[in-house]
């Protein structure tokens, strides 16, 4: 990332509890000292498991959630207070969008372009198609995945400097969901937007994401470009005496076999049996034996 390129989002040492009002009294820790900067043209999957804190992470950096500390900087403010001119900057797309029942769907694009100056009318037009909605529908009558569809073009089509996608592709078929995908990259890259989406679909991590951010149980476990991650997570067999080197991070370990971060320095290691490069689906299910 070039040096003059400012923070679009920026989490640090962030911590937020449930189920309690007393910050001294024990509750449920949905995220622990996460510390995490998207920098424009990133596009970050957020994989983790039901309850891991994605959600959470998503509504603590728009100002949704309160967190109990630690700071959150987006866009340069911080979220608790985000200015008018902040907000018209961010597209968010939750788990289940969203609101305009009552209306038809070009009514309802009609009122929501009314708020954005920058809106692309053209991109609109071309994800309509490419979703396949038809304008005069109202909005109460479409299914789960048109009103996602709707919801990504309502989040998207003013460009956004910073876009949270919760699942944003579940309820859409195979065919419209690798073709957002595609679009979501060339629009961070075309508007130097930062991406931060949660999927449970690897394959459309793998396909697009420029980084990649593995939470476990509130913790970040990993947050490294997506080559990287490939070339410096092995899976080692290793002998009971095997030492594994100071700057290696140990992921998990069951018995013999060691999930490791080389962290960029590979070693050559006396006693490991077998070494394993692995796929995104693999390292989530070894990270959660």
């Amino acid at each position: 990332m070039e040096a003059e390129d400012k923070p679009v989002l920026q989490f640090n040492l962030v911590n937020k509890i449930y189920g309690t009002t007393d910050k001294s009294a024990a509750g449920h820790k949905v995220l622990s000292d996460l510390s995490m900067t998207l920098y424009p043209g990133m596009v970050v999957g957020l994989l983790g498991q039901n309850g891991a804190g994605k959600s959470t992470l998503m509504r603590c950096a728009l100002g949704i959630v309160d967190i109990d500390s630690g700071n959150i900087n987006t866009l340069g403010e911080s979220p608790e207070s985000l200015s008018i001119e902040a907000k018209q900057r961010i597209g968010y797309v939750p788990q289940q969008p969203f609101g305009y029942e009552g209306f038809t769907i070009d009514k309802a694009l009609e009122l929501h372009r009314s708020f954005y100056s920058n809106w692309d009318i053209a991109l609109e037009q071309d994800w309509l198609k490419r979703f396949d909605l038809d304008v005069t529908q109202a909005v109460q009558k479409l299914s789960v995945g048109q009103r996602q569809s709707l919801a990504l073009i309502m989040a998207m089509a003013y460009r956004p400097s910073l876009l949270l996608l919760d699942e944003p592709v579940a309820s859409l078929d195979p065919i419209a969901r690798r073709q957002f995908m595609g679009d979501l990259f060339d629009l961070a890259l075309d508007s130097g937007s930062a991406v931060l989406f949660s999927s449970h679909i690897t394959s459309d991590l793998e396909r697009v994401a420029s980084h990649v951010a593995l939470i476990k149980k509130g913790e970040l476990v990993l947050f490294k470009e997506i080559d990287a991650l490939r070339e410096e997570v092995k899976l080692l067999s290793i002998s009971d005496d095997t030492q594994l080197p100071s700057n290696y991070k140990i992921l998990s370990q069951t018995g013999q076999t060691v999930l490791v971060d080389t962290q960029g320095n590979p070693e050559v290691i006396v006693g490991v049996q077998n070494e394993k490069s692995l796929n995104l689906e693999q390292l989530f299910m070894e990270l959660h034996r």
